[in-house]
C-alpha cells in the first residue's frame, strides 16, 4: 500500500477515513458529504483548511486515488485479525514497548493516589487543631456562663465531637478507597511486567489488551467523576440572565419575561438604534459582566439550529458578522440537529454521544475561559481558553432562522436548580 499515513487519509471536517473523497481546485480533499454540508452551512464557498475564497461553488470531482487508498487502508485495518508470523512478532515488540509506558502511566497513578493519602491525613490533623480551637473557644464562652448554660456546654462538646468524628470517618472512608485502588493498580502492573517477559508474542497480544482494558475502564471512571465535579463547581457561580430587547433583531419574538427567544418571519415595529443587531437574527442578555466569573443555562430543546455563548460590548451588530473570538465572539452553535461547531476562526466539529436538551455556559473573565456544558449529562463539551477579556460579555443567543417551522421552538434562559 502507499505510504501515505493514517492522519492523512482522514477528513479534516470529521476527521474519519475519507468516504467518497472529493479535491477542491485549491488542493485540498474532503469526504464529499462533509465538504458540501460545510458550504451549505455557511454563506459562502471557503476551503474549510486554506481558506480561500471560491466565488463560484467548484465542481467537485472523486479524488480516486485516495478513495482507493482508503479502501485499502479499511481492508488492511479489518484484516489485522490475521496476521503471519512476522507480523505477529513484530506486533509483540511493539507492545512490549508499549508495556513500559503503561507501567510508568499506573506508577504515576500510584503515586497520586499516595499523595492524596497524605493531603487527607494532613486534613485529619489540621481538622483536629481546629476542633481543640473550638472546644477552647466553647468553654472560655461557657464558663462565665455556667449556671446558666451548664447543658448548652455539654451538647455544644457534642456537637463538636460529632463534627470531628465525622470528619474522621469520611476521611478514613477515602483512604480505604483510595489504598484499594493502589492495591488493583498495583496488581496491574504485577500483571504487566509478567507479559513482558512473556515469549509467546501472539499470547501477549490478547492478554494485554485485556489488561489495558481494565486500566482504561478505571481511568474513564475517574474522568467521569472529576467531570461531574467541576460541572457542579462552575454551577454555584449561577446569575440572572434577562434579554434585552433594545438588541434583538426586528423579527425576534420575546417573551414577557424576556426568558424565551424565537424567530417569526413577519417583523416587529421597532426603532432603530446602534446595539440592535441586524441582519443577524441574534440577542444579548441585559446584564454585562466585567469582571469575575459567572454561569447560565439555555433549554434548546426542540430545535435544529442554534448559537449560544458570549460576545463582547464592542461586537458587530450590523451587516454580515462572522462568529469568532478575532471579532469579540465566543459561541457554540448545532447546525442539521446532530452536528455541532466551536466557532472559531476555522469552525471545529464537536462530536457527541447524544444531542443535549439543556446547555450550560460558564465564563471565567480573569481565567481567559469560556466553557459549553451539556447539563444533561452534566460532562464538558468545549472550551475557549488562553484569551484576555478587556471588556464587558454579554451573553450571547441566536436562535436563527425558523425554516418554516422546522426551527420555531425558543431558545429559554432556564433557572440554575
Amino acid at each position: 500500500m502507499c505510504s501515505l499515513t493514517t492522519e492523512q487519509l482522514r477528513c479534516p471536517i470529521c476527521l474519519d477515513l475519507f468516504n467518497r473523497p472529493v479535491s477542491t481546485p485549491c488542493g485540498h480533499n474532503f469526504c464529499g458529504d462533509c465538504i458540501r454540508g460545510y458550504w451549505q452551512s455557511t454563506d459562502m464557498s471557503l476551503c474549510p483548511m486554506c481558506k480561500h475564497k471560491f466565488y463560484k461553488r467548484p465542481e467537485l470531482k472523486v479524488n480516486t486515488f485516495i478513495a482507493e487508498v482508503a479502501a485499502q487502508f479499511r481492508t488492511s485495518r479489518a484484516q489485522n485479525i490475521e496476521l503471519s508470523s512476522d507480523q505477529t512478532s513484530y506486533q509483540g515488540r511493539k507492545i512490549k514497548e508499549q508495556i513500559g509506558e503503561l507501567n510508568t502511566e499506573v506508577e504515576k497513578m500510584i503515586e497520586g493516589r499516595i499523595q492524596k493519602i497524605d493531603m487527607i491525613q494532613e486534613a485529619i490533623e489540621l481538622s483536629r487543631n481546629n476542633s481543640e480551637v473550638e472546644l477552647k473557644e466553647g468553654l472560655h464562652i461557657f464558663s462565665k456562663l455556667f449556671k446558666l448554660l451548664q447543658k448548652d456546654q455539654d451538647e455544644v462538646r457534642e456537637v463538636i465531637n460529632t463534627k470531628q468524628r465525622q470528619v474522621e470517618i469520611n476521611a478514613k472512608g477515602a483512604m480505604l478507597e483510595l489504598e484499594q485502588e493502589i492495591n488493583d493498580l498495583r496488581q496491574r502492573s504485577i500483571q504487566l511486567e509478567h507479559l513482558s517477559n512473556i515469549a509467546d508474542d501472539l499470547y501477549l497480544l490478547k492478554t494485554v489488551r485485556k489488561v489495558a482494558s481494565k486500566i482504561d475502564e478505571t481511568v474513564k471512571d475517574e474522568v467521569k467523576r472529576l467531570c461531574s465535579t467541576e460541572f457542579q463547581r462552575v454551577r454555584q457561580y449561577a446569575v440572572n440572565v434577562t434579554l434585552d430587547p433594545d438588541t434583538a433583531h426586528p423579527k425576534l419574538v420575546l417573551s414577557e419575561n424576556m426568558k424565551q427567544v424565537y424567530h417569526n418571519d413577519i417583523a416587529l415595529n421597532v426603532p432603530e438604534n446602534p446595539k440592535r443587531f441586524y441582519p443577524c437574527v441574534s440577542v444579548l442578555g441585559k446584564e454585562g459582566f466585567s469582571c469575575g466569573r459567572f454561569y447560565f443555562e439555555i433549554v434548546v430543546k426542540g430545535k435544529t439550529e442554534w448559537d449560544i455563548g458570549v460576545g463582547q460590548e464592542s461586537m458587530n451588530r450590523k451587516g454580515g458578522n462572522t462568529l469568532n473570538p478575532e471579532n469579540g465572539y465566543w459561541a457554540l452553535g448545532m447546525r442539521n440537529p446532530k452536528s455541532y461547531w466551536a466557532l472559531s476562526s476555522t469552525p471545529i466539529a464537536v462530536p457527541l454521544v447524544s444531542m443535549p436538551q439543556r446547555m450550560g455556559v460558564y465564563v471565567d473573565i480573569e481565567g481567559g475561559q469560556v466553557s459549553f456544558y451539556n447539563v444533561d449529562s452534566a460532562s464538558h463539551i468545549y472550551s475557549f481558553t488562553g484569551y484576555s477579556f478587556t471588556e464587558k460579555l454579554y451573553p450571547y443567543f441566536n436562535p436563527r432562522r425558523n425554516h418554516g417551522g422546522t426551527n420555531s421552538a425558543p431558545l429559554i434562559i432556564a433557572p440554575v436548580l
